[in-house]
């Protein structure tokens, strides 16, 4: 998405590569695996064709996947903090509804039965409940939610989160608030 003229853009939380990283590591020795196979039980030239071409989507799906993944998750743009809990979407929501930043965890579950043992950490933005029509949008749920006015971003899919990047964001964003409150556009 390119910014509008005269519009200030500020990085607030950047993505992450590591989680494709190991997902193509993993599909790399899946793929490699099963050419092996392939050459020594069907050794014809088609049957090793269909799984070039299967490599190839499966690879064009990774760079998609490593591009989605490479992008900020939060940014500030103009009077709006562009959130990218979606591969296919960005959501720009106006300062004024954004309450606070702050930090969070959330279980990590293994199965519906065992307690979790991991936590993540989140950044959780939280919306106004006057801005109903920012309550909720559809997410890829890795990344993160967004439900009953509450921004979720799962940690394991941006830049690491620390109590100070925390408090950078929110820093920022209450700077942001006062300036538009004061009537100065930011």
């Amino acid at each position: 998405m390119m910014p509008r003229a005269g519009e200030h853009n500020e990085v607030w939380l950047q993505g992450n590569l590591r989680p494709v990283i190991a997902i193509s590591l993993v599909a790399g020795i899946a793929a490699a695996l099963t050419v092996v196979a392939v050459a020594i039980v069907a050794p014809p030239a088609w049957a090793l064709l269909a799984v070039a071409a299967a490599g190839g989507l499966l690879l064009a799906l990774l760079v998609m996947l490593a591009w989605a993944a490479a992008q900020p998750r939060l940014v500030r743009r103009g009077n709006s903090v562009a959130v990218r809990l979606a591969p296919w979407r960005v959501e720009r929501v106006p300062l004024e509804v954004v309450e606070c930043v702050f930090r969070g965890t959330e279980p990590i579950v293994a199965s519906e039965e065992a307690a979790p043992r991991f936590r993540v950490g989140t950044l959780i933005l939280r919306i106004a409940e006057r801005a109903t029509e920012w309550r909720e949008r559809e997410t890829f749920r890795p990344w993160g939610s967004w439900d009953d006015g509450h921004i979720v971003i799962d940690g394991r899919w941006c830049a690491p989160l620390s109590a100070e990047s925390a408090r950078q964001i929110a820093t920022r964003l209450a700077e942001l608030k006062r300036e538009l409150s004061a009537g100065c556009p930011p």
